[in-house]
């Protein structure tokens, strides 16, 4: 199975170098997807950020001579405590924008769960969910700073990716549909990685369809087709209605 990493940079060309030391094998050895770039609303306050996953296939890591790494122990980090950070860079953050929104922040699972409410928390949620990418970003990179790279932060405004879940689960279901009555595959709009996973899962145990990615970049866009007979018979036959 490829070994993935996410890696972010002021621009592509530098996130890839990163993740090229990493592996230690040439840049052209990396398949990448964008994960995220900040731009746009918060691009006045703090530098352009683009945050990457990358991976090699195992092969390519076979081929690739480097040192065996030292068995090093992890660190270890305090949840608590990086709960307590990250609540202090998002309020200073906020101040600085001079933005009116109440927070809290939840731990589950070694899982830190911000989420955002107030008078401004609209303009932190941006066209798409964009600025509300940038933010968590912004967050994470700070956060690897003060040495909590390894904690997992996730962040919601106004509930906005609750809604925006159940939106494309939506969606996914009524293309689907459309692609089996017509016949033809469907094209949706570009979406951020977060978003494309969605619906690629949304749509997994379709046995009618199947889904792939196509695009670079923010122009990246799932596209829903028909499978063909040979994988609808191993997927075990037709699917029943949900009455969805």
């Amino acid at each position: 199975m490829p070994r993935s990493v996410e890696v972010s940079g002021k621009s592509l060309e530098e996130a890839l170098e990163r993740a090229a030391r990493y592996f230690d094998v040439p840049k052209e050895s990396l398949n990448y997807e964008i994960v995220s770039e900040n731009r746009g609303f918060l691009s006045a306050f703090t530098p352009r950020v683009v945050k990457v996953r990358v991976w090699i296939e195992e092969t390519s890591l076979r081929e690739a001579p480097r040192e065996e790494p030292k068995d090093e122990p992890l660190p270890e980090v305090s949840i608590s405590q990086a709960r307590e950070e990250l609540g202090k860079f998002f309020k200073e953050l906020m101040d600085k924008m001079e933005m009116k929104v109440d927070f809290q922040i939840e731990e589950q699972g070694g899982s830190l769960f911000l989420s955002a409410e107030g008078e401004d928390a609209g303009m932190l949620i941006g066209k798409g969910g964009e600025t509300l990418e940038a933010l968590e970003t912004i967050l994470w990179m700070a956060m690897s700073k003060k040495g909590f790279g390894s904690v997992n932060i996730q962040i919601d405004v106004s509930g906005y990716r609750e809604k925006r879940e159940k939106t494309l689960k939506k969606i996914a279901e009524r293309s689907a549909q459309k692609v089996i009555k017509e016949r033809r595959r469907l094209k949706l709009e570009p979406m951020s990685a977060r978003e494309r996973k969605i619906i690629h899962t949304s749509l997994k145990d379709y046995p009618e369809v199947t889904t792939y990615s196509i695009g670079e970049g923010t122009g990246r866009r799932v596209v829903v087709d028909l499978k063909r007979e040979g994988d609808r018979r191993r997927s075990g036959g037709n699917r029943k209605s949900s009455g969805r």
